[in-house]
């Protein structure tokens, strides 16, 4: 049972780190293009953005879809302090299918759910059923502090970017999730508002993306 289970961990994996998906920005009036890292800066009132794709994609055996990131990195060299937050970023496919950014708990939370027995690398979990069992019947005898067995890479809270203003000066990096499998998609453009703009008018930024093999 093990040697099987084993072997279809190896292939997950060997799948997972080898997709060949490529999220190649397209150029956008005052934006500049890095071909090195596939990113992109736009700068508008003292105020630059840059925006890749993170290359990593988040998929596990239970998880309808696939949840992806995109590095965010905003550069406040204005007078005044700047807010973003998680409402502040729309994803749009080709087909203008909208995708709303997903929480760093809401990302656990999918990760999590019911795949805490085979998970493939670099995700945390238990590798065999029988392992689970064991730690849970070790808990329930020997420890009286409750016991985790959340699945989920350990940087997705730390790497989140954060729901804060920007001060003057001063830069603030970070991820921001999406359920999207880009896979199955051909074009994306991230949309990106200052927080309290009407999702109605044009965005603040746009990031358009190219998505191929």
């Amino acid at each position: 049972m093990k040697a099987h289970v084993y072997a279809l961990l190896i292939t997950i994996v060997f799948l997972a780190g080898c997709s060949g998906i490529k999220v190649v920005p397209l150029q956008v009036p005052q934006g500049v293009v890095n071909l090195s890292d596939n990113s992109q800066t736009v700068t508008k009132d003292g105020v630059s953005i840059t925006v890749a794709n993170s290359n990593t994609e988040m998929v596990s055996y239970n998880l309808d879809g696939t949840v992806t990131a995109f590095v965010v990195t905003i550069d406040n060299q204005s007078s005044r302090e700047i807010g973003f937050d998680t409402g502040s970023f729309l994803l749009l496919d080709g087909e203008n299918r909208q995708y709303l950014p997903l929480t760093p708990e809401q990302v656990k939370e999918l990760m999590s759910r019911d795949s805490y027995y085979l998970i493939p690398y670099p995700y945390v979990g238990f590798y065999y059923l029988e392992d689970y069992e064991r730690t849970s019947f070790y808990n329930t005898t020997e420890s009286q502090l409750p016991y985790y067995y959340e699945v989920y890479p350990q940087d997705i809270q730390t790497r989140a970017l954060a729901a804060n203003p920007v001060i003057p000066g001063a830069k603030s990096t970070g991820l921001v999730y999406f359920r999207i499998d880009l896979g199955a998609v051909k074009e994306v453009k991230l949309l990106i508002y200052r927080s309290g703009s009407s999702k109605s008018a044009a965005p603040d930024f746009l990031f358009p993306f190219a998505v191929g093999k």
